[in-house]
């Protein structure tokens, strides 16, 4: 079976050539093409509106990594050798620990709430790594936007900094941006698996101005304002080019997110329809540009896994089986993890495209109900 017969996990569809053509035309115009230039900070403008929030202020950054890492730089600063620590949850794709490595801290894996499948606050109260920890990294799984007010109070009790790493979480944000942004920043990537995509990038949420600027200083190897490097930093900046991009998907956005919006839909209906509706997770509870599964058991998310490629149709597992079991962070320090160990290697993603066919996304729900209604296991939600 060939690959153009392989139904994909995620199939992105970005704004076409000619979308994309007056924007190319002014940048030929001006000659200005990094170092934010002029589509970078229309970019930014336009999705501040976006928020129709006054608070919100947004950073561009070369990628969802880049902007976890100059958020840190900007809130916490590198790694000390008193606190060396950043705490972050086990269940996370691996960028938000590659992020915080590259600020100098080590990861410390603590467990998520098992409603929410993220961070708690609460869970932190008295916790014995908070004295060696520099920074906090609560991540919003799938795009499930995190509260401001219990982390802000956290950080006001504690004084240890926290950035949100909401990778996936622009729509989330969106829902209610009062809710969800302001004194702690919150961080996105714009690549091309996200729902908005820029083809690569990201940018940091903030109602700092001043934090922004440190943000921005932090992407352009400690300059700001003057040609002369006086804090940490690294090459984060986002290029014209993918301005472009994401100004053009800006253009397409409502009509994007009707698409998303119908597809989730089709998904919604057909796993009520065969009896798993309890155990889907699609737009809006999560981000549009997953549809997930709950197996019940790493058995029967391998035996759907297992299934679904033998009908030629990926899946994936999207933040692996936890962090802790990345070979590369098998020895930081953590907690007892039980919620992600029941959850990471369980919950299954399921193919998903602004695009799919109806017929498509039918026949993966009957397969996901095939398999997981044959075993006592997995009662039914019918």
């Amino acid at each position: 079976m060939s690959e153009q017969n392989v139904l994909p996990v995620y199939r992105a569809r970005l704004p076409r050539t000619e979308s994309l053509v007056p924007y190319l035309e002014r940048m030929d115009a001006n000659r200005w093409y990094s170092n934010r230039g002029e589509l970078v900070q229309l970019l930014e403008s336009r999705l501040v509106d976006l928020f129709s929030c006054d608070h919100a202020r947004v950073m561009s950054t070369s990628n969802g990594t880049a902007a976890i890492e100059s958020a840190i730089l900007a809130t916490a600063g590198r790694a000390t050798g008193d606190r060396p620590l950043a705490i972050l949850p086990a269940y996370t794709f691996v960028a938000t620990a590659s992020a915080v490595e590259a600020c100098g801290y080590r990861p410390y894996l603590v467990d998520v709430d098992p409603a929410t499948w993220a961070l708690a606050p609460e869970s932190l109260t008295d916790h014995p790594a908070l004295a060696r920890a520099g920074v906090i990294v609560p991540v919003a799984p799938y795009g499930r936007a995190i509260a401001q007010e219990p982390w802000i109070a956290f950080q006001a009790r504690t004084n240890v900094p926290v950035v949100i790493d909401a990778a996936a979480g622009l729509e989330g944000l969106l829902a209610d941006p009062v809710r969800f942004t302001g004194a702690i920043p919150v961080t996105l990537s714009f690549q091309s698996t996200k729902a908005f995509s820029c083809g690569e990038g990201g940018a940091v949420v903030w109602s700092d101005g001043d934090g922004l600027k440190r943000v921005a200083q932090a992407c352009n190897f400690g300059f700001l304002y003057k040609r002369e490097s006086t804090s940490s930093g690294m090459n984060g900046k986002m290029s014209e080019y993918h301005a472009a991009v994401g100004l053009a998907s800006l253009d397409a956005w409502q009509e994007t997110c009707r698409a998303n919006g119908l597809i989730a839909d089709a998904y919604r209906a057909g796993a009520r329809t065969h009896g798993i509706g309890a155990r889907l997770f699609v737009a809006p509870d999560i981000a549009s540009n997953y549809a997930l599964v709950h197996a019940g058991s790493t058995v029967l998310a391998d035996q759907l896994i297992a299934a679904l490629k033998d009908e030629h149709i990926e899946s994936r597992r999207w933040y692996g089986r936890g962090l802790h079991t990345e070979p590369h962070w098998r020895a930081v320090e953590r907690d007892r993890l039980p919620v992600t160990d029941h959850l990471a290697p369980s919950l299954v993603g399921l193919p998903i495209a602004p695009d799919m066919r109806y017929e498509d996304i039918a026949r993966v729900v009957a397969i996901a109900a095939r398999m997981l209604l044959a075993t006592n296991e997995y009662p039914s939600t019918r």
